[in-house]
């Protein structure tokens, strides 16, 4: 495998942390670094185009946000980061005010000469910088959905870009958007289009995480990404990234945080979560990120101790668990701690409108009748899923509450409906491709699993097994036909369900079935713009579901709970998936083998 460069930090990170990670092995002793399996490689690490599970394992790891979310709490809490206090809001909620903490110094880096690699201080024009990155052309953000219709002149600095000549293009990026304005160094300023209720939540994204100017002139390539080498404020700084092998983290000397010394959960405070208050974070000296891409090889790792935690897929749950909470004797003999949680994370079949053959509205309801979903979840997700009736998950305010799919399985309303498509038992309609987002075993297994059940009313498919880092590429440049669609909210709303069927946020967004219904887009409209709980918002919710359900532009698959495995010495430790900065909380306490 083709070995990244070691990126060029300053000389004592490197002393620090060579040490440590030679190490790394459990032969020799893996010492204070924490070893965690990646189901993938990661696809990238700019923050303007870092959008998946992978990735959202590390980058959260060494950029911040405004917000983050409190880690000792039993409920979905933000609180400010880089923030000093919480954003401001005018009467009308158009006008967003936040300060910004003194003192926030950038990590080291070669990219700072003015300072000899010294990290400088975080200012608000940071911000701004890295918000007009997301309106780049040749970045293609996932992320310019975040501030597209919201922020003023946010789409015609988008247009601008686009139009620009590459001797003006410079000149037009440095041209100021009325929506973001730096009032000093330590304020920033938003002009919203509209009332935007999950700003906050926006906020703590690395979507917004904040951009040194120095760091992209020295790293970004010909379009502009960033995608190896982030530069930011975080607890933890890549030292490597080996390609498809592994990625290794150290500790950044220059942050400044402390371990919570207050908690809202009772709970968490009789599991001994408050023995590190006060402490200084983070407590671990490194993390190191295997890619290990087969189920097997990921648990196998872990039962000799060279992983120190792991997310349980189908074959390893049944190998490790005996039910839906218990690990099997010989793990609990070891120690071995099972976490889980009833997570906002979906899977579901997904049908690209844009294609020509997937257009055809009665084509996808018949697909959709017929999957037998009891199947697929006691197949591959027994203890692990529960039917999805809706697009969101429970435990969101405002979700519509829906028990029943409209088009479920029933094999003779699927050859019904596939008739009515014009392709009676499947006569005329060409082999359709479906891609997965993955390449071990369990996916080899869900391509034959569609394939028969497919094949139950005469339509062919054709199983395409992908990197995760290949299928989002296909999924951004809008090269899907039909494909396993996975969801993990960014933030617990529903508005951030229902933003993926919206038609502007297509291909290269987050709308990767290019789905484009006007009546539609009005309802999503209408609950991006009202608050949690606010009157009315429910009834939006339940119009949307009622549209969805008819277009059919997904076929709904289940609901996720995810478990994950932890050795005995990892403390301080949670399954809490809508916390992406969560290693930095994390101990090893090694004398516990």
């Amino acid at each position: 495998m083709k070995q990244k460069k070691l990126l060029p930090l300053v000389v004592f990170a490197l002393i620090t942390v060579s040490s440590i990670i030679s190490g790394c092995t459990k032969k020799e002793g893996p010492g204070n670094v924490l070893r965690v399996a990646l189901k993938d490689d990661v696809k990238t690490l700019d923050p303007a185009n870092e959008y998946d599970s992978i990735g959202n394992e590390v980058l959260p790891n060494i950029m911040e946000s405004f917000l983050q979310y409190k880690y000792l709490e039993d409920t979905t809490t933000l609180e400010p980061k880089l923030a000093d206090g919480m954003p401001e809001y005018s009467k009308d909620g158009l006008t967003v005010t936040v300060k910004l903490k003194k003192g926030i110094m950038f990590a080291d880096d070669a990219c700072f000469k003015a300072t000899s690699g010294k990290g400088r201080e975080l200012k608000a024009q940071d911000f701004i910088f890295a918000f007009k990155r997301l309106a780049i052309p040749a970045i293609q953000s996932q992320g310019a959905w975040v501030f597209e219709g919201k922020i003023k002149g946010f789409n015609e600095f988008e247009k601008a870009l686009q139009a620009a000549k590459p001797e003006d293009f410079k000149k037009v990026f440095e041209s100021p958007v009325e929506g973001f304005t730096a009032k000093d160094d330590y304020t920033v300023e938003f002009k919203l289009t509209q009332v935007y209720p999950i700003l906050n939540y926006i906020l703590a994204m690395t979507f917004t995480s904040p951009v040194a100017h120095e760091a992209a002139e020295m790293y970004a390539d010909k379009d502009g990404n960033m995608r190896d080498h982030p530069v930011g404020t975080g607890p933890f700084i890549l030292k490597s990234w080996e390609t498809n092998q592994k990625l290794v983290l150290v500790k950044n000397p220059s942050f400044k945080e402390a371990y919570p010394s207050v908690s809202g959960s009772e709970k968490l405070k009789n599991a001994g979560f408050l023995k590190d208050a006060g402490k200084a974070l983070p407590m671990l000296d490194g993390l190191m990120f295997e890619v290990v891409k087969e189920d097997q090889p990921r648990f196998l790792k872990f039962q000799n101790g060279d992983l120190d935690s792991f997310e349980l897929m189908k074959d390893t749950f049944r190998a490790s668990m005996v039910d839906g909470s218990n690990p099997t004797p010989e793990l609990a003999k070891k120690g071995v701690v099972p976490e889980w949680q009833d997570s906002l994370v979906i899977y579901y079949v997904e049908f690209n409108i844009k294609d020509k053959v997937m257009s055809n509205k009665y084509l996808r309801q018949a697909l959709s009748a017929a999957i037998d979903r009891d199947k697929w979840m006691d197949t591959f997700a027994k203890y692990m899923g529960s039917k999805q009736t809706e697009v969101c998950p429970s435990g969101l305010s405002d979700r519509a509450g829906t028990t029943t799919i409209k088009y479920d399985y029933n094999l003779a309303k699927a050859k019904e409906l596939l008739a009515k498509a014009g392709y009676p038992d499947g006569k005329g309609l060409p082999t359709l491709n479906f891609d997965f987002r993955g390449v071990e075993t369990m996916y080899r297994q869900l391509g034959e699993f569609f394939v028969q059940q497919f094949g139950a009313i005469g339509v062919r498919v054709n199983p395409i097994l992908n990197t995760f880092p290949a299928y989002l590429e296909k999924a951004k440049q809008g090269n899907l036909q039909v494909s396993l669609g996975g969801w993990n909210w960014d933030y617990p709303d529903v508005e951030n369900g229902y933003q993926l069927l919206y038609g502007p946020n297509h291909s290269p967004g987050p709308n990767s079935a290019n789905y484009d219904n006007p009546k539609y887009d009005a309802i999503y409209k209408k609950i991006a713009e009202l608050p949690a709980g606010a009157p009315g918002r429910q009834d939006a919710v339940k119009a949307a579901e009622e549209i969805i359900q008819e277009d059919a532009p997904w076929a709904y698959g289940y609901f996720y709970k995810t478990y994950r495995m932890r050795q005995s010495w990892v403390k301080n430790f949670r399954v809490v998936e809508t916390i992406p900065n969560k290693y930095k909380y994390m101990r090893i306490e090694r004398a516990a083998q």
